[in-house]
């Protein structure tokens, strides 16, 4: 099996990235807004790499002390291989170390596969989002409060 690496987007990545967006979403993210994250958020954006391609990602926003993770994908072909876990523990500890205290996100009431993922790495479910998704789809919003260091 190829061993898979963990590192940090580069501009150039952003074509395949796209290519696994479309492929993994009923209402992908446009590449524009893709590359925005790229261009202005790449301390909060990771890759997994296998055999040189892109077959995951995942990437968060800060706003003030609030981590919003925005995507998480893997490529359907490299799913069930912890990689999906790997991706989000980068990023966790990329937020935390950048002072977020809490992390956010929203999943598709459906997507039983990720809830469970997001509930081993400590995330809650915090209210359902009725019509959250284009097509009406309920998502729900899961919640990690992230223990803050005290500098006493």
């Amino acid at each position: 099996m190829e061993k898979t690496i963990i590192r940090k987007v580069k501009p150039t990545d952003l074509v395949q990235i796209f290519t696994l967006e479309q492929s993994s979403f009923k209402h992908p993210y446009s590449q524009f807004y893709l590359a925005a994250l790229v261009e202005l958020n790449s301390e909060k954006f990771f890759v997994a790499e296998a055999e040189h391609k892109i077959i995951g990602y995942a990437v968060a926003t800060l706003e003030g002390n609030t981590g919003h993770i925005i995507s998480i994908a893997v490529h359907q072909e490299y799913r069930n291989r912890k990689i999906g876990t790997k991706l989000m523990l980068n990023l966790i500890e990329q937020l935390t170390v950048s002072g977020a205290s809490t992390i956010r996100l929203e999943v598709q009431k459906d997507n039983i596969a990720a809830h469970k993922m997001y509930q081993k790495l400590g995330f809650q479910a915090a209210h359902m989002l009725k019509n959250y998704y284009a097509k009406g789809e309920d998502g729900i919003l899961m919640i990690k409060h992230l223990r803050v260091e005290s500098h006493d």
